[in-house]
């Protein structure tokens, strides 16, 4: 099985601060980001943000947890995790920030994931693409005013 990977980008009327705040408020995310059932931080840095946060999910097809190391390169507009372990074989992640000529902020999503486990390829992108387009969905309403 190869890893597959999906890059998403919507823009968002919001500024990186007011999106990296939401994204970062991981305490939160059973409240806003559908299928999160569980979300953890088990190690923070010297500003307080999730470094080390485990997640379980409901995938539609399995219940998966994993932990990830999440950083933060917020001056360069950009944050991201690597994978840690759990149910998956691999899952990383990279967002880039870029802010647009009325204030919001387009928002893109590089996520290459491999779930361990067969999953017949057209469901497996099914999937992966309605979990990208959701999660986006789910943050613009967290954000947008």
């Amino acid at each position: 099985m190869s890893a597959d990977t999906d890059v998403y980008k919507d823009v968002v009327k919001a500024s990186q601060d007011e999106i990296v705040t939401a994204l970062t408020d991981f305490d939160h995310y059973t409240e806003w980001q559908s299928g999160m059932l569980e979300c953890t931080v088990k190690e923070r840095d010297d500003a307080g943000r999730g470094t080390l946060v485990e997640f379980y999910v409901d995938a539609k097809i399995k219940k998966i947890r994993y932990t990830v190391k999440y950083f933060y390169d917020l001056e360069n507009a950009k944050m991201g995790w690597d994978y840690v372990g759990g149910d998956l074989k691999e899952c990383t992640g990279r967002y880039q920030f870029s802010p647009t000529e009325d204030g919001s902020t387009e928002v893109a999503i590089d996520i290459v994931t491999e779930t361990g486990f067969f999953v017949p390829g057209p469901m497996k992108k099914l999937i992966r693409d309605q979990s990208l387009k959701n999660s986006m969905r789910d943050l613009k309403k967290r954000v947008e005013k």
